[in-house]
Parts: structure tokens; C-alpha cells; sequence
């Protein structure tokens, strides 16, 4: 753990200063930091984040007080955190105004402040600073480990005149100093001679005449490398980290979970954490009631989380929860700081469990009011959520605030009002929806079909407005530029359309087009044809495919039809009529195999003997297409299913049978 701990503390150090969540927006007038209060954060030991914060403010103020009380923390060593604080800031902010205090701190006997010292002074950049640094190092009458300190501060520099001053300690006479040199030497350059002088001075040689902006560019390659590599162990080992409880939480007792959640709430590294939300989320499917309080707990501590990763994971699980303090929770974090943290409680709140003890109607007002506040938020992130979310409720004073944002000039919002539509659309929608057609961004024409959809299969919307509905999906079918938009067009015209719309289908099924656009109309083809219920209809497309020679595709509309009829009640007694139909369509495309199972069905069927005759007429073709195919003994097989019919079969029939069972037997030869 002190391993891993040093490798993240290298990376703090050495990395890019990490990017701040939130920049404080001025206020007029400003006003000139409370110093006093500033003082008392400091020395506040129980909160680490505003010592440090206090520290940096203070660093910032101009006050003379202020520059008074940071060279009062420096001389406090008997408080090292407040030390640290202030050392951290100084290394921070590059202030020159304390280096006698540091400079001082290199030789105290706490470890803790001679290192945040070196740190500090490190970044001064200054030559002075430098050549006080190599005195120290460089003093007999100094102690071993301030002189050590003082050469990692040098190595630290990544100053070019750092080098003649850390080589001339590397010949010191007492092994420590060499060591920390060496150690030194190999921070500022990346290189590992050790002990070796020769080499060192022959790799100085060789830099020593880079001017001062070749040196520092080369050391920055070096320490964005060195940087990156640390980054990538720190991830490794996080990485195990997580492994390591994965399996400890397979192995933890179902009864110890909540237990167990509530230390993995304490646990210090974020990737845990947003895995024990992941895992509470699990739990709550089958939580017992005594469970669920102490969950939903746990959620809304996470949702507090100081890492913005695990608070919005957080956020997306309160969705989960029906307790009325989550509602609250979500209605707060929607004026979050954090730009990721509003988008998930705009999405959680669209998608909230009720609790039963609360009236549904009154939750939704205020999630309505609350989502129409946030589509005036800055990110459109989050107005894409709300609006999102405001489709998700699924109340019909959500339809009107979602129709105005199809004008809205942003394309994720006018996409997200779109998707949105799809689940509240009402008749008054109509008009924007149709103009929407016209959107330059095909997803959200592609929506704006998917919410036309819902409003033709609406009992709210007349006949007319129905019918001029579908008229405008037919143009969307034929004009539109995107392949995604015109195949949902054929699909929705599948589900509302009538026979008036099947020779616009069948004509984009044949054209040169898409092939989803193919697809989709021929399903909405189909799906007509079977949801009208009539074979007169169906009869006539048949002869229309049987004259085109589209003997494919007409199987397979018949076979899809009878598979449908046969599920339902009135239309069922049609179910031999389309078999028929569908079987002359198979022996077309000498499909016999295929064919057979239905006419011996459709034969053993039969009401008289003349349909019998049709039938087995049907049954001689397949079994002459499986001789011809190779498969004599197939067709037997096929003659030896119906032989209980054959005596009421006429001469002609019979003779037709004999004939096919003679050449069947000729090909397999005497037995």
C-alpha cells in the first residue's frame, strides 16, 4: 500500500495540474478576503481540503496580513500540516516571497517538512534560489538529511544550471550525499549512470550547450513520458484493486451486502465506489423491505460524492429508489455545479419510481415545472436530458413544451424534442410535426416519423388529419434524402396505412434503393395484406407477383400470411385457400421439399374427390421435381404418404403415379 501511495503522490507531482471543476463566478463589488477566517481554515486540521484552500487564498491576497500569517504557518513546524498547506500552494502558485522560511525548513528534523520545502523551492525558478540550495547540500556543518533534501530539490528543478551543481555533489566524500546526488541526477535527466561520473560528465558534455529553451523543451518530453507511464501504472493498479473486490463481493454472504456496501462507500478509491452503486442498483431488484431504507441511504450519501464520476453514477441509480428523498435529491442536483451531475438528475427525473404514499400527478407537476426550468441551462447536454425526461414522464402538459423545442436552432435538442415526441405527441403536435419533415438533420426526421406514428394509431386524431398523415409519410417515403428515415417510413405506413398505400410499397421494393428501405417496405407490404383479412385482396397481389415473375417473393407473402391466419380466429378458415396458393408458388420454384409436408395435409383435407384430384396432381409434380433432383427414394416416400388416397384417384391421376414411381425405381435399380 506505501508503494502504491508513493506512485500516486509521484503522479500528482509530476503531472499536468489537474483541470478545476469549477471556476467561482466574480461578484460586484469584490471584496477582500476574510484574512482572520482564512487563519482559522487553515489551522483546522480536521479539514484537510479548506486548510489547503485557505493556503492558496491567502498565497492570492495582496493583504499584508494575509503574507503575515503564511510567514507565521512557516515558522510553525510544530504544525506540519499547516505547513504542508502553505508549501503546497507556494509550489503552486511559484511565489518567491517565502523562500527564506523554506530554505530554513530544508534543515528541520521532521521529514514531512523538509520534503514539502524541496518541493516548493524546486519550482522557484530562480538562481538564486539554486545556488542557496547547493550551499546547503554542499555545507559539512549542515545535517545528512537536509543536505539531501536540498539535492532533491535540485534534481527537482529541472533546471539546466542544476547540473554542475548536483555533478559536483556526486564527488562528495560521504556515501549519503552521493547517493541523493545521483538520485537527483537521475530525476532531472531520466538517466540511471548511478555512481558513475564518467558517464555523467560525458552526457553533460554533450547537452551542456542547449540553450536554455532546447534544455527545457527536452526536459518536458522527458516528464510528460515519465507522466504518462505513471498514469498507466496508477491505472493497472487500480484496476486490480477493483478485481481484488469483485471477487471479495462474490464472496460476500447476501445477508452482508448492505454491510459491505456501506465500507465500500468509505473506500478511497472512486472506481470502487462507482462499482458498490453498480452492485446496490443489483441488489434492489430483490431487496427485502428492511433493505431498502439503508440502500436508498447509501445512494444519496454517493450522490454527494466529491468525485463527479461517482455522483453521477449516483444520480442515475436514484431513479431506482421509489423514497420521496431521492425526488428531492434530484430536484436539487439539477442546479448542480457540475455539468455531467445535471444531466443525470434531468435524466433520472423523467424516469423516477413513484412511492405509493405520494400522488403521482402532484410529482409530475413539479418534475415538469422543474425540467422546463432546466431547458434554459447553458449546456445543451442537459436540455437534451430534460427534454428527454419530460418525454419519459408521459404527461400531456409535457407535449406542448416539447413541440415549441422542434424549433429550437441547436440539433440535439430538436433531436431529443423529437424522441421525446414519440412517447407524448397529441393532435395540436401535428402541424409542428409536419414541418419537421423538413429538418436538416436526418435523426430528427427520423424521430419526427416515429412520433407520427403515435399520432396516427391515436383515436384523438379524425379521419382527415389521418389521412393528410399519411400522405406526408408517403412523400417521406419517396422524397427523403436518408435511407434510416425513409425505411421507418415504410415501417409506420406498414402500421397505419391501408391497400391504397400497397403499389407505393411494392414500387419501393422493386426500385433501385436501399436495401433497409427494401426490407422495411416489404414488411409494411406484407403486414397490410395480412392485417386486411382478404384473400380477394391478397389473390389479386398474388397474380401480380405470379405475372412479374416474382415467384420469391411470393412464397414468401404467402407463407408469412399463413403463418399469421393460422394464429387467428377469423381468419382461419382461409388458411387452405392461401396454403393452396402458397403451394403452387413452391412447385414454380421447384421448392418440392418444401411443398410436400402441405399437400399431403391439403390432401388428406380434401371434401370431394375432384379437390382430391387437384391436390395429388400437386403431389405428382413435387415428387417428378425430387426424381429429377436426384431423389428417388424421397419421392416414394412422398408417393407412399398418400397411397391410402390413391383408389380414388382417376385413370389419368393414376397413371400419371405410376409413371413417377417407375422412374424412381429405374434410378435405384433392382434391390
Amino acid at each position: 500500500m506505501t508503494s502504491f501511495l508513493t506512485l500516486f503522490l509521484a503522479v500528482v507531482l509530476l503531472g499536468p495540474e489537474p483541470p478545476r471543476r469549477f471556476e467561482p463566478q466574480p461578484m460586484a463589488p469584490v471584496l477582500p478576503p476574510d484574512v482572520a477566517q482564512l487563519r482559522e481554515q487553515l489551522y483546522n486540521r480536521q479539514d484537510a481540503p479548506a486548510q489547503s484552500q485557505a493556503a492558496l487564498m491567502l498565497l492570492q491576497s495582496l493583504s499584508p496580513d494575509a503574507a503575515e500569517v503564511v510567514r507565521e504557518g512557516l515558522r510553525r513546524w510544530d504544525r506540519p500540516d499547516v505547513f504542508v498547506a502553505l508549501a503546497s500552494a507556494i509550489r503552486m502558485t511559484r511565489d518567491r516571497r517565502f523562500t527564506e522560511p523554506l530554505l530554513k525548513a530544508i534543515q528541520a528534523e521532521q521529514s514531512s517538512l523538509r520534503l514539502a520545502a524541496a518541493e516548493a523551492l524546486a519550482r522557484s525558478d530562480s538562481d538564486l534560489v539554486l545556488h542557496r540550495l547547493l550551499g546547503i547540500a554542499e555545507d559539512p556543518q549542515a545535517s545528512i538529511p537536509a543536505r539531501q533534501a536540498a539535492a532533491l530539490a535540485l534534481g527537482k528543478s529541472g533546471q539546466k544550471n542544476a547540473m554542475p551543481a548536483l555533478l559536483s555533489l556526486l564527488s562528495s566524500d560521504l556515501p549519503a550525499i552521493r547517493q541523493s546526488a545521483a538520485t537527483a541526477l537521475e530525476e532531472l535527466t531520466g538517466l540511471d549512470y548511478g555512481h558513475n561520473i564518467s558517464a555523467w560528465q560525458e552526457w553533460w558534455s554533450n547537452h551542456k550547450d542547449l540553450s536554455e529553451i532546447e534544455w527545457l523543451l527536452s526536459r518536458n518530453a522527458l516528464f510528460l513520458d515519465r507522466s504518462r507511464r505513471l498514469q498507466n501504472d496508477l491505472q493497472r493498479a487500480e484496476a486490480e484493486i477493483l478485481r481484488l473486490h469483485q471477487q471479495l463481493y462474490a464472496r460476500t454472504p447476501r445477508a452482508d451486502r448492505v454491510n459491505h456496501f456501506r465500507q465500500l462507500a468509505q473506500n478511497e478509491y472512486a472506481s470502487v465506489r462507482v462499482q458498490a452503486i453498480a452492485w446496490i442498483v443489483e441488489t434492489l431488484s430483490d431487496a427485502n423491505s428492511s433493505e431498502l431504507k439503508p440502500l436508498a441511504d447509501l445512494l444519496l450519501a454517493f450522490s454527494e460524492d466529491g468525485v463527479e464520476a461517482v455522483q453521477r453514477q449516483a444520480v442515475l441509480a436514484l431513479e431506482k429508489i421509489d423514497d420521496p428523498r431521492a425526488f428531492e435529491r434530484l430536484l436539487t442536483l439539477l442546479h448542480s455545479n457540475s455539468l455531467e451531475v445535471r444531466a443525470a438528475a434531468a435524466r433520472s427525473l423523467g424516469r423516477y419510481r413513484c412511492p405509493q404514499s405520494v400522488s403521482r400527478a402532484e410529482m409530475n407537476s413539479r418534475a415538469v415545472k422543474a425540467l422546463e426550468k432546466a431547458l434554459s441551462d447553458p449546456s445543451l447536454v442537459v436540455v437534451a436530458e430534460a427534454v428527454e425526461s419530460l418525454g419519459s414522464l408521459g404527461v400531456p402538459e409535457a407535449a406542448p413544451i416539447i413541440t415549441g423545442l422542434l424549433r429550437h436552432p441547436a440539433d440535439p435538442v430538436r433531436q431529443a424534442a423529437a424522441r421525446a415526441l414519440e412517447q407524448v405527441a397529441d393532435p395540436a403536435s401535428l402541424p409542428a410535426l409536419t414541418t419537421a419533415l423538413d429538418d436538416p438533420v436526418p435523426g430528427v426526421r427520423f424521430h419526427v416519423v416515429g412520433a407520427l406514428a403515435r399520432l396516427g394509431q391515436s383515436e384523438a386524431l379524425d379521419t382527415p388529419r389521418r389521412q393528410e398523415l399519411i400522405r406526408r409519410l408517403e412523400q417521406v417515403l419517396v422524397r427523403d434524402g436518408d435511407p434510416g428515415v425513409r425505411s421507418r417510413a415504410a415501417t409506420v405506413l406498414g402500421d397505419l396505412g391501408s391497400a391504397a398505400q400497397l403499389p407505393l410499397l411494392w414500387q419501393r421494393v422493386t426500385a433501385t434503393e436501399d436495401s433497409r428501405v427494401q426490407v422495411k417496405a416489404w414488411g409494411a407490404f406484407v403486414d397490410i395484406l395480412s392485417r386486411s383479412g382478404s384473400w380477394t385482396l391478397i389473390s389479386q397481389w398474388d397474380q401480380n407477383l405470379s405475372a412479374q415473375q416474382e415467384h420469391a417473393r411470393r412464397a414468401e407473402l404467402l407463407n408469412e400470411i399463413r403463418t399469421r391466419w393460422l394464429k387467428n380466429e377469423s381468419t382461419r378458415s382461409h388458411v387452405d385457400t392461401v396454403t393452396a396458393a402458397l403451394i403452387q408458388a413452391l412447385l414454380v420454384q421447384k421448392k418440392w421439399n418444401q411443398a410436400s409436408p402441405f399437400i399431403v395435409d391439403l390432401a388428406r383435407k380434401a371434401s370431394n374427390d375432384s379437390e382430391l384430384q387437384r391436390r395429388l396432381q400437386w403431389l405428382v409434380i413435387a415428387a417428378s421435381h425430387a426424381v429429377d433432383d436426384g431423389k428417388p427414394q424421397e419421392a416414394l416416400r412422398l408417393l407412399r404418404e398418400v397411397e391410402d388416397l390413391l383408389p380414388r384417384v382417376g385413370a389419368d391421376l393414376g397413371s400419371e403415379i405410376d409413371a413417377v414411381r417407375q422412374r424412381a425405381s429405374r434410378m435405384l435399380g433392382p434391390s
